[in-house]
This record gives structure tokens, sequence and C-alpha cells, in this order.
């Protein structure tokens, strides 16, 4: 990093730099609105995903917008933030909804959603601002809230971030809400590179804070979005050569979003660090702001090349507490439980070979409490799909992998002095402690969450996120013994044998799934869906894994049926039952029934007169049927029926199983419907042209009436030519009698009044 910065102290407003901010209370004032009814109060939970549980309600984003959609306030509704009462949800009202913030809720930190404190929703937008060609800058992203009775959403926003893919989390200190912001980049100065600074914004005073200047990696914590603690890792530079080079380790530090105070303001100077160079007058001072505090110091007593590391103002501790020969480089895994687990390698072994963990209240000794090898949590800390840190079985703690085979598998670990240390170091399965919950599949497994006793896990989809799940709570032997058994085994059994729930598929580039007590809502990217990525919702009820394979085998049995009953051509000839199988397929995602008796009409009164029905009475009779399912009919099965939005459903029916959530707009409701129509009803044959006499006739033909109509062209010519010149010619010998003219004479007679009448 070369030495271009003024000495600045850590809390200044935003308005300082390229992001600007302003208070909530600030000269932009609000969009108003009629407040919605109902009892918002309540406890809050899942705060920060794309669904927010908040009293009666559950709040969430209207599925899946672009940022260059349209934003102006009171416009969208796709992507708007919306709520649903858990009593509509419960009677599956799904379209039973309010939209609250008529603006569209984006980012692409997909680990931040909505956030909710208070009587208020926090949120990032697609700034509506103008430059000075006109142009909206909507790649930018404006970071807002509104109130959840929708009568007050910010004009301006708290800070405006110049790209959508700025981490960030809304968190709540006291009774103060912050915005906690990782600026990549972020150029503080016109003159200087762009590094990656971590803020704090305090809502209420409108005032930003620059928690650590030129950091190398920020982590939030996972499990906990509202969590105001942060860990993030700094380098410690040699500042005494011509520009800063990192020397070969760096640091572990921790931070609350309600810092303020440097911890190294007046400490660094020509005397203190070699090199330091704080003469403004040059414009190449150096810089250094932390207002965290250091939690592992990653100095060894050498460098790699054998030189001496002495101490410098950004450790602390005693030379002699030194016991690692080489340096340390730690990188974070995760943080969530109120631990931070971490890799660490050296400069001569850059991969990060063992995992460790250490807990938020151990005591603070940043050189000591570097653990030795064998206290690491795991010997390989490169897990492909990630960790998912749990209480598992008898409430132990354990840490599940997801791996790159498709597998999954678990590792119980027992507390020590710091943090968490395995019972067994897993170096081959079958141990006592470490065990395969999912045997090796084809793709890479994504953890999607963890509820209750269930671990829900994705492979690999074409689509998007597939939705697995499996007990993760049982021993080695359950999975090995479950695994072995067939469909009919006991619930209890069959619970830790992994299962699909239907075909749900959520989009893999957004928001994961939420689990909302016992609903899945996603981002659905299922069949017909792909184009709009609205949101649907699953109830899981209480059902076990053997129910949901219950279920999956009544859903599959749909097509079944389409297929193989209505596919017999001797029991159901295409003479008598024409385009059925597609039309029982449009009846299944609802296609508009009125519409397809019109359009068979129109289909069957454009035919020839001899030829086959292209929707015939037959067909109709079937789709009546599939309507209204009897003990009589094809579908004896499925005669159950559910309330959805307050219609009778019957369980041959998408919506029977899982039902969008919200509205559509006007325009995706059509495309939709339009979708539909081309998917599973016939097309309409293409009216041939009006064909002229001369593209009727055959290439022959055009080349002989081409060279016909050009020969009589130029006989025509040759003819008008002979014509002229004979003319000239024969007026050449007429008689001069004959060719004299009458003579007028145009001389003005006086004695003629032209002016009197009577003359």
């Amino acid at each position: 990093m070369g030495k271009r910065f003024t000495k600045i102290i850590c809390a200044m407003t935003a308005s300082t730099f390229i992001i600007g901010a302003v208070a909530a209370t600030g000269c932009g004032g609000y969009y108003s609105a009629s407040p919605l009814t109902g009892d918002y109060k309540g406890e809050v939970s899942s705060n920060g995903g794309f669904a927010v549980e908040k009293g009666n309600y559950i709040y969430y984003i209207n599925g899946v917008e672009e940022s260059t959609a349209l934003n102006d306030y009171g416009t969208p509704v796709k992507g708007a933030i919306y709520r649903v009462a858990k009593d509509d949800l419960e009677k599956r009202n799904y379209s039973s909804v309010q939209r609250v913030v008529p603006g569209i809720a984006y980012s692409t930190d997909y680990n931040a959603g909505i956030f909710i404190y208070g009587d208020r929703i926090y949120y990032g937008t697609p700034s509506t601002a103008k430059n000075s060609e006109g142009v909206v800058q909507n790649s930018y992203l404006d970071m807002k809230s509104s109130k959840l009775d929708g009568t007050e959403t910010l004009k301006e926003a708290y800070v405006s971030f110049p790209s959508a893919a700025y981490e960030y989390r809304f968190v709540e200190e006291g009774d103060t809400v912050y915005l906690m912001y990782i600026a990549t980049e972020e150029k503080l100065y016109d003159e200087e590179t762009g590094v990656t600074n971590l803020h704090s914004y305090n809502t209420a005073t409108g005032v930003d804070t620059l928690l650590a200047y030129n950091v190398s990696a920020v982590t939030f914590d996972s499990a906990d979005k509202t969590n105001s603690r942060v860990y993030y890792t700094m380098n410690v530079y040699d500042y005494s050569g011509t520009s800063n080079t990192a020397y070969g380790y760096n640091q572990l530090y921790t931070v609350k979003a309600d810092a303020t105070v440097d911890k190294f303001a007046g400490k660094l100077n020509a005397d203190t660090v070699k090199g330091w160079n704080d003469n403004e007058d040059d414009g190449t001072v150096d810089r250094y702001v932390n207002c965290g505090d250091l939690v592992l110091d990653g100095i060894g007593y050498s460098d790699y090349l054998g030189n001496t590391l002495s101490l410098t103002p950004f450790n602390t501790g005693e030379r002699n507490e030194v016991t690692n020969d080489l340096s340390y480089t730690y990188t974070v895994q995760q943080y969530s439980n109120g631990s931070v687990y971490y890799t660490r390698s050296t400069k001569l072994d850059s991969v990060n070979k063992y995992l460790f963990s250490l807990k938020d209240d151990a005591e603070l000794k940043p050189i000591a409490n570097n653990l030795a090898d064998d206290e690491a949590i795991l010997n390989d800390g490169t897990a492909a799909g990630g960790y998912y840190f749990v209480n598992g079985k008898d409430g132990k703690p354990a840490v599940i992998c997801a791996e790159s085979s498709g597998g999954i598998s678990i590792n119980y670990f027992v507390d020590n002095k710091l943090g968490d240390k395995l019972l067994d170091v897993p170096s081959t399965e079958g141990t006592n402690t470490y065990y395969p919950i999912i045997k090796a599949k084809v793709g890479t497994a994504t953890i999607l969450s963890v509820e209750g006793d269930y671990l829900y896990y994705s492979v690999s989809d074409s689509n998007g996120y597939s939705i697995n799940r499996v007990n993760y709570t049982g021993s080695q032997d359950d999975y090995w013994y479950a695994n072995l058994q067939d469909e009919s085994a006991d619930d209890f059994i069959q619970d830790y044998k992994t299962v699909k729930v239907l075909d749900l598929s959520a989009s893999s580039s957004w928001y994961k799934p939420e689990f909302i007590q016992n609903y899945i809502l996603f981002a659905s990217t299922t069949s017909n869906m792909t184009n709009y990525n609205y949101i649907m919702v699953f109830d899981l009820g209480d059902m076990n894994n053997g129910d949901i394979r219950k279920l999956n085998e009544q859903y599959e049995g749909i097509e079944k049926i389409i297929s193989e009953t209505f596919g017999d051509a001797d029991k159901y000839p295409a003479k008598n039952y024409a385009n059925l199988q597609n039309a029982l397929r449009y009846a299944f995602y609802n296609g508009d029934y009125d519409y397809l008796k019109e359009y068979a009409k129109e289909l069957n009164d454009a035919r020839d007169d001899d030829a086959d029905y292209i929707y015939s009475e037959q067909t109709f009779a079937e789709y009546d049927n599939f309507l209204k399912p009897t003990a009589d009919n094809a579908w004896k099965d499925y005669r159950d029926t559910r309330k959805v939005n307050g219609n009778d459903v019957y369980a041959n029916n998408r919506d029977y199983y899982y039902s969008v959530l919200g509205e559509m707009s006007e325009a995706d409701i059509k495309a939709y419907a339009e979708g539909l129509k081309v998917s599973y009803l016939v097309a309409k044959a293409e009216e041939e042209p009006e064909v002229s006499w001369f593209e009727g006739l055959s290439t022959v033909e055009k080349v002989f009436f081409i060279i016909g109509m050009c020969l009589i062209g130029a006989l025509v010519i040759v003819g008008c030519v002979w014509l002229s010149v004979f003319l000239v010619k024969r007026k050449k010998h007429q008689p001069e009698e004959r060719r004299r003219r009458i003579k007028v004479d145009t001389t003005d007679d006086k004695s003629v009044d032209v002016y009197d009448y009577n003359e």
C-alpha cells in the first residue's frame, strides 16, 4: 500500500466519502401512504433473509426482480416487499397479501435481505437518482427503511453504495440500528488506490464510522444475521521501504457496530514505527485505522527467510510468548453460534490444513492463544460445500461438512478451554464421531439450512436449488440401517434416509429457500415458472420423511397417469382423444378452461371436412373428469381437496402441493398464461400467404415469361422508333397549302369600346 493518506479520526460522517449518506430525518423526507391495518407488533425471527417473521405476519420480497426494472415509488409489484398474515398462510389464502413497500428490494449480497427492528423494515433498493443526462443510476444501491404499516418510506438513502455487490448487515446495538458494510475498492481520496474498508453507519445520528481501514477480509455471523459483532483479518506492514509491503503474517480482529474509538490513534509515528511518514505536507502520509480488538496474532519467531521478527506497535504481549517458529496467516471460514472458525497456514505451507475454533468470550491472548496443530477441530479445513456447525445427537456440538462428491458428513467435538475440539480427528470413515449422513452423489452438495432435527440441502440441479432433507441427529448405525431398508420401513428409520421434497426448485442465483415455521418459501424455478421467479410456498405441516415419500409418490403419479394410462393408444386412440395428454397438463397448471373451449371450436371449425377433430368431445370428457375426480374415473385416487385461495383444489392440481405466494404483475400473469398455451396447446396452422400468378409459375415458366416480355418490349421500342421516323418523313412531303395555318389578327381596333355593353 502506498503512502498517500492524511490523518483522520475514526468516526466521521459518510458525506466525506464517495459513498453519500443522510440522517433519517434529513431534508429528503418520506413517501407517504395510507396505513395498513392489523397488529404488526411481536417477536422477530429469521431476520435478515428474504422473508422475516414479525408478530402475526411474515414480511417477504415478492420475487426476483432486476435492478434495471422501473423502481418509481408505488409502481413495483415483483420484487416489492409484501406481508402475509400467519392465519392466511395456515388457511392457504396465499393471494391474501398486502404490499408494504412499493419499491424493489434488491442486493446481490444474498446473505443479507430485509431486516426488521422496532416498527421499521430495512433493506437495499436500486437507486432512482438520475445523472446530469437524465439516466437513472440503478447500478447504485440505496439503503433505506420503511415503517411496517407502510406509512413512511425514506426518499433519501442512509447510504448509497456504488455497487449492489457490497456486503452489509443492519444490526441493532442497544436501541440503535446500525448499517455495517464492507466498502470494496473504496477511495477516500482521489489519488489513492482503492482499498477495502469496514464501516458502521448510525441510522439515528447519520454518523458513519470507519471501523477498520484496508482490511483483508470481513466475516459476519452466518447463523445470526442481527449480530453486531464481526471478525476480520488485517496485514501487518513494513513501512521502511519505498512502498509499504506486508510481512508474512496477518492478525485476526473483532469489533462491534457501536465502536467509535481508533485503538491506534496517537500511537503511530516515526518514533514508534520504522519508516512511518506523518508529514502531511508531502502528501504521502501513512495511514492505519482500527477500532477493533486483537484476537489472534500470527507473528512468528522468524519469517520464512529466517529473519527474526520484532514486535511492532501492532503486536501485543511479550516477545518470549512467541513459541511458533514460522508466522501464521489466518483465514476465517465461518462465524456462528458464538465461535469463530478459522484455518491457518505458513509461507512454507500455504495449504489451509487445520481448522480451529475460538469462542467469543475467550480471554484475549493474541499470541498465547495460538493452539497446537493437534488441537484442531479438523485436520482438513477445506470443505467444498462449506461447514454448518450444529448441536447434534443428545445436544452435542458437531460440524456438518458438505463434500465435493455430493456426500455430507458429520463430526462431533467437545469443549476445550478456548473453543471446540474433536473427540477423534477423522482420518477415515467409520470412527465413532465422524461418519457420513449422506453417501456421495452426483454433483456438489450445498447445505441450505438446519431446522429442528432436519438438515436441508441441495445437490447440483439444472434449474436451481433442489430441496432435500434428512434427520441429522442419528447415529452411524441409524444411517447405515436406513439406507438398507425399502420404502415400507418404519417412519423412524426412514427419517434417516434422505428424501427430495417434490420437484421444488429454487433459484440458485438469489437467496436460498427460507424455512419459516412449517413452510418452505422459495423463488421458484419449477416448470413454467423459470421466467418469473415469484415466491412459492410449500406447507410441510408435521410431515416426517416417510410422509414426504408418500406425497412424492402421489404427486409423481399424476404425470404417470397422463403418460401411461392416457398414452395407451389402444384404449385412447388419437382419432377420438386428440391432444388429450397435453390438455391434461394444461389443466394441472391451471390453464384457462373457457379459453380452451373457445380455442378448440375455432380449430375444429377451420379443419377440413374429413379431418379428425383437433379437440374432440371425448377429449373434453376426460378433461372434465380431471377437473372433478370421482370413484369411477382415472382420477379416483385424487379426490382429496384442499382450500387454496378460497377454492376447492383437487389432489391432481399443482396448487394442492405448492402455490404462488402473493401476487404477480399483470404483464407476468398474461405472459404465464400465454406460456401455458404455447407449451401445451396445439398451435394454429399458419395461414399461407396469398401467392401471385407470377409466383405460382415454375422456374422454367418464369424464365420464358421474362424472355418473352423482353422481346415484346424490344418490338414495342422498335415500332415506336419506326412510327416517329415515318411521321416526320410524311410531314416533309405534305403540300404547302395543307401545312398553312389560320392567321389571327392581333392588332388593337381602338374604335371598339370593349366596356360598352350596348355596342
